[in-house]
């Protein structure tokens, strides 16, 4: 008996730390269960701020699309004037395609669209410009208001292109290291003298049958509108010297082509040399002045007290579209300025077809 007795509280004191242990682990389920419903009301809510958000943004673009439906009926119930409008955001380098006259004779789409823009970025306050651009990767070609200008220097591109089809006779006759010398300081920096002195030996000593000879060379190889009238330098009682850049590109166009053996009707001799000593010209004022590193570019200026002239080869360039670019001034008024006129066309010129 005395047994059963000592037995009993030990039992209850096991009973009541049961208990206890019970009602821990409730507590903590109850915690836990408690933790677990308060995480669950804040993703409840936060899913309900969502829904409202999804629904003001609905509501949103729904009073928005009926405003784009309102705007397009009456964009649909206006005249059509985009083809008159140029756009005055053009970031530089860039041209975007537009629609205007024909400048290729409607063989080129893309650049009508281009020589569109051109015409409309050229100043309407600085004097006459022209414009002359081939696609050398297509062989196709336009220009704006080609005509017979003052050539400047450009004029030196056919005492060149003389020079070289009659080189084994003159190389004969004169020094061939000075008739190379000449026809490199003629086209590098644009020597005067040695255009002069070029031209006279063309004539076997005669100026006279010397400018003869650049002008039927001109006239034997399509370029109609070139005439050399007088010596660099000299008085214009009779006449100036005249080219287009119709006639420039497509001089330039046809050594390109020889040179890299692309299809071509041209009969030019000694293309290579005349690329050589193009590629190392030193007025880079112009064409080359924006066009990106690492393009190149081949080219001829040409400059008097109210005109600037360039003519170029463009190539090396960055999706393979090699260019011919030509621009004429006269009657300017800011020389300056049409420089830059031309340094910045060249380089849109250039990313409408390369970038």
């Amino acid at each position: 008996m005395k047994d059963s007795k000592s037995n009993k509280p030990v039992f209850l004191y096991i009973v009541i730390a049961v208990l206890v242990l019970a009602l821990a682990a409730l507590g903590v389920l109850t915690f836990a269960s408690l933790d677990r419903l308060a995480s669950l009301q804040a993703k409840i809510t936060q899913m309900s701020e969502t829904v409202e958000e999804i629904s003001e943004s609905a509501s949103t673009l729904i009073q928005q699309s009926m405003q784009l439906e309102e705007l397009k009926k009456e964009e649909a119930s206006m005249p059509d004037t985009s083809s008159n409008e140029a756009d005055s955001s053009q970031t530089e380098g860039t041209l975007s395609p537009s629609n205007g006259s024909t400048f290729t004779g409607n063989t080129d789409e893309s650049m009508d669209q281009l020589l569109g823009q051109v015409e409309q970025l050229l100043p309407k306050d600085n004097g006459t410009w022209s414009v002359y651009v081939c696609n050398l990767m297509k062989g196709s070609e336009g220009s704006i208001a080609s005509a017979p200008m003052q050539a400047a220097s450009l004029i030196k591109l056919f005492i060149m292109g003389s020079v070289y089809e009659n080189y084994d006779a003159l190389s004969e006759q004169y020094d061939r290291e000075t008739l190379d010398s000449h026809i490199h300081n003629m086209i590098t920096v644009s020597d005067n003298d040695a255009a002069n002195t070029l031209v006279n030996w063309l004539g076997g000593g005669n100026d006279t049958e010397g400018l003869a000879k650049v002008n039927a060379f001109c006239q034997a190889h399509g370029y109609k509108d070139t005439q050399m009238n007088r010596l660099l330098l000299a008085g214009t009682e009779n006449g100036d010297n005249y080219t287009s850049v119709k006639d420039c590109g497509t001089f330039l166009k046809e050594i390109y082509q020889i040179c890299n053996n692309l299809p071509t009707d041209s009969s030019l001799t000694n293309a290579q040399a005349m690329y050589y000593h193009l590629k190392l010209q030193q007025r880079k004022n112009k064409i080359p002045a924006q066009i990106p590193e690492g393009v190149h570019v081949a080219n001829k200026t040409g400059e008097l007290s109210n005109v600037e002239n360039d003519a170029g080869i463009i190539f090396d360039t960055a999706q393979g579209v090699d260019l011919v670019v030509c621009f004429m001034s006269q009657d300017l008024t800011d020389t300056g300025a049409a420089q830059e006129t031309i340094a910045s066309n060249a380089r849109a010129i250039y990313g409408y077809y390369n970038e």
